[in-house]
């Protein structure tokens, strides 16, 4: 049976761990938010691309994994 100083210490490590992980949470969405609006940002000129100079391919394939990202970025 555990004692009560264990039990104590373990709450206190588990009270200590969840602020840390609502810190990181809370980086990491932080960074979600700006990459999100980074690929908001360069979508349109993917999708308009300039003929003489980009492989169409590449472009749709940018495009896509951009959208993807985007979609993936605002469900969360």
């Amino acid at each position: 049976m555990s004692s009560r100083s264990d039990i104590h210490r373990d709450f206190e490590k588990l009270t200590v761990d969840a602020a840390q992980m609502e810190d990181e949470n809370a980086r990491l969405r932080k960074i979600n938010a700006q990459m999100l609006a980074a690929l908001q940002f360069a979508l349109p000129i993917l999708q308009q691309g300039l003929p003489e100079t980009v492989n169409f391919d590449w472009t749709r394939e940018a495009i896509a994994k951009v959208q993807s990202a985007i979609a993936e970025a605002e469900r969360d």
